[in-house]
């Protein structure tokens, strides 16, 4: 029995396989891959199988595939948004406004570079997309290495001067014995 569902000519079936193989978003991949597959002649249960999809996803895709041509089958996520707070050459300026110190000369936060973000563009911007732009720009979150309360300062400035036996030392007396405890002396191995 023939297949009812055909694929339409928008692309040869060598452009199709070419676009299945360039493809770098796994979601879309599939996409190119089961209209190439239709192409070929496969039914849409057997494509099911092999996209780990069902039959109805199948038909669906390659509709639209039909309808509106290779638009269809990319990934049309970054088009159905607003535009960028910032283009490319305010994030650039962003960048370089990051290496220096903040405005306050702190450390630069989420809240510091979404009042620098209002100041350059007059548009309100929540303290999430301050951080965005930071993380965009290759900066991450940096603070100072917690302290313990109870830490003891003595044997950390005698940690810092001779290491772990000074510490030792220093707060339980010397630990070697005149002899050991493990038996007879032996000589130290010779590889």
């Amino acid at each position: 029995m023939p297949s009812l569902l055909q694929v339409s000519p928008h692309l040869t079936h060598e452009q199709l396989i070419e676009r299945f193989k360039a493809c770098e978003d796994a979601k879309e991949c599939l996409r190119w891959q089961a209209v190439m597959l239709k192409d070929e002649g496969w039914s849409a249960r057997d494509i099911s199988a092999i996209c780990k999809r069902n039959e109805d996803w199948v038909r669906r895709t390659v509709r639209a595939y039909n309808k509106h041509g290779p638009k269809a089958l990319e990934d049309g996520r970054s088009e159905n948004g607003r535009d960028p707070v910032l283009d490319e050459g305010m994030c650039h300026e962003l960048a370089q406004a990051l290496l220096g110190t903040a405005p306050d000369g702190g450390f630069w936060t989420s809240r510091k570079v979404s009042a620098w973000i209002r100041e350059r563009t007059g548009r309100p911007v929540s303290e999430r997309t301050g951080w965005i732009y930071m993380v965009k720009s290759g900066f991450t979150r940096q603070l100072p290495r917690p302290k313990h309360p109870d830490a003891d300062q003595e044997a950390q400035a005698a940690f810092k001067k001779g290491g772990l036996r000074a510490v030792f030392s220093s707060s339980f007396g010397s630990s070697r014995t005149s002899r050991s405890r493990s038996g007879r002396r032996t000589k130290p191995g010779t590889d």
